[in-house]
């Protein structure tokens, strides 16, 4: 979102990618740690981490991630199928613990559901150690930062490439880009993925409820960062820009 190329919304370029890696790796215990990715595409972030010697699971819901994603680790993780954004599967994710569990690329944004959320985050916080950290990406910092300096105010950016449809009376926006694109329809289609945009009020809530507390915000490396409540020790671990 704000600060990505030309204000491009997609997750996320070369250089944020990068930073997004090294910032989970300076927060992980020492040594290799355990890690979740939740909608881990084919390996993004995955791959820089497996290759600096962590274990990475791998959670998707397009079966057609796996081959990518395993490549990407080369080895050093798995790869599960399922939809976290539906509850009956999140009682089948991995049990852990993870010294990080990660919910990258804007992935929250497809949770659309306040109970899920709050059933989402509740399986995070039992699945991650004591001692470890959840992060997700800060979009609820640079989404509502590109509304308010005028950005997608008009649905279509200035170039006419890609198109955000906000549906009434939600925080939910349907993204259109190439070919796509068109002003004259003003309605969600069938096949369009409906995503949204959190507050940091709404996941904080969720994510206290969850028995987790906020850790930080470094936005170098476009991080969100969550911690155990009872673990307030841990929270000096956390360091780095931003934290």
């Amino acid at each position: 979102m704000n600060g990505h190329r030309d204000h491009d919304q997609r997750p996320h370029d070369d250089d944020e990618t990068r930073a997004q890696a090294e910032g989970i790796a300076a927060r992980l215990i020492a040594g290799p740690g355990r890690i979740l990715d939740l909608g881990c595409g084919t390996g993004r972030v995955a791959g820089a981490l497996a290759a600096a010697g962590h274990d990475v699971t791998g959670v998707d819901r397009e079966a057609g991630h796996r081959s990518g994603f395993l490549e990407a680790i080369a080895g050093r993780g798995r790869f599960e199928h399922l939809d976290f954004t539906e509850a009956s599967d999140l009682l089948r994710l991995p049990p852990g613990p993870f010294d990080a569990i990660l919910l990258l690329g804007n992935t929250l944004t497809t949770v659309r559901s306040p109970d899920v959320l709050r059933c989402l985050l509740k399986a995070v916080s039992t699945r991650l150690d004591p001692e470890g950290v959840f992060a997700y990406d800060d979009f609820p910092f640079t989404g509502w930062n590109e509304l308010t300096t005028g950005n997608w105010g008009d649905g279509v950016s200035e170039d006419g490439g890609m198109q955000m449809l906000w549906l009434p009376g939600e925080p939910e926006f349907v993204v259109r880009t190439g070919s796509e694109v068109d002003e004259r329809s003003r309605e969600p289609r069938p096949e369009e993925r409906v995503l949204r945009l959190w507050s940091m009020s709404e996941l904080n809530d969720a994510a206290t409820a969850a028995g987790l507390t906020v850790g930080g915000h470094d936005p170098h490396a476009s991080l969100v960062l969550h911690l155990h409540q009872d673990e307030g020790a841990g929270i000096g671990r956390v360091s780095g820009p931003g934290s």
